[in-house]
């Protein structure tokens, strides 16, 4: 049975940075999402279900980028770690993975509007979700 965490104060995450070679996926939130309207992030999603987080893993990359388990080469746990969003006044249970993906040839769901497959480094030009950049030096270092 899933819980809805849409309006919770605390909610668990997952925080999915998606790889093809030596880029890193970055998509842009669509103004339909509750929290961090057009802002630049990774995927993510509420863990939410009795799925295992791999489970929640797979479902995420199918839902938000039309992929397959196939497309999946690998799957890295990276940290887990509570995130206080001050300004929104939620806590984030962010649970961070690195899926390196084998077609890039993904189809973006209604949760994001744009992508841009970039090098590490320069997901810094771009605007991005709170804690993100930090969260990017994690999966960097799997």
């Amino acid at each position: 049975m899933a819980t809805d965490y849409t309006h919770a104060r605390s909610a668990p995450v997952l925080v999915i940075f998606v790889k093809y070679r030596d880029k890193f996926l970055l998509v842009k939130r669509s103004e339909k999402m509750l929290t961090y309207q057009n802002l630049w992030s990774c995927l993510a999603g509420f863990v939410d279900d009795e799925k295992t987080m791999e489970e929640k893993v797979v479902f995420e990359i199918e839902e938000e980028l039309g992929l397959k388990q196939a497309d999946i080469k690998e799957i890295k746990k990276g940290d887990t770690y509570l995130f206080l969003d001050e300004e929104l006044n939620r806590e984030w249970i962010r649970h961070i993975y690195l899926v390196e993906i084998a077609n890039p040839n993904v189809k973006l769901s209604w949760e994001h509007s744009e992508l841009v497959w970039v090098v590490g480094e320069d997901a810094k030009n771009f605007t991005t979700t709170p804690g993100f950049a930090e969260d990017l030096v994690k999966v960097m270092a799997l």
